[in-house]
């Protein structure tokens, strides 16, 4: 069963699970986030008003939260590149928050956290990971009929 959830242009939708929170935004405009990869390479990801910015968390609470909505900040208004560690890296065990943008997105806690050029696939914690979000023109389509959510202003 599909639920869909309306999202405003100025709006945060979090998505809880019981160890981790996934945010999503729209992107709001036309544009391009660059992507630099482990092979030295910058990608650019095309993205249109509706494409969707999703930020996954590890932990869960205020400041969680005042961070997934920092990182959209960077992401919209700063053109803030992403970056992909190398498979194995030490430091993908940091990383507090993780991101993909594009049209759809698949959590998946079976991935190593940062280390995913990939923009359809994105860590999450273990009781989201499965769920499939897809932006639509007033908001998303997850594949959940059940989940914990709640929006905000950006």
């Amino acid at each position: 069963m599909l639920t869909e959830l309306l999202l405003g242009p100025d709006e945060v939708l979090f998505l809880y699970g019981w160890s981790g929170v996934v945010g999503l935004a729209k992107f709001n405009r036309k544009g391009i986030i660059f992507m630099g990869t482990p092979d030295l390479e910058e990608i650019a990801i095309f993205l249109g008003e509706e494409d969707l910015i999703a930020v996954s968390a590890f932990n869960k609470g205020p400041t969680v939260e005042k961070g997934i909505k920092s990182m959209i900040y960077l992401l919209r208004e700063m053109e803030m590149p992403l970056l992909v560690l190398p498979d194995g890296h030490p430091t993908s065990h940091r990383l507090p928050l993780v991101v993909s943008c594009g049209e759809m997105v698949r959590l998946d806690c079976q991935i190593q956290a940062g280390t995913h050029p990939e923009q359809d696939i994105l860590c999450a914690c273990n009781d989201l990971s499965g769920i499939e979000i897809m932006a639509t023109a007033c908001g998303v389509e997850i594949n959940r009929n059940r989940i914990d959510w709640k929006k905000e202003k950006l």
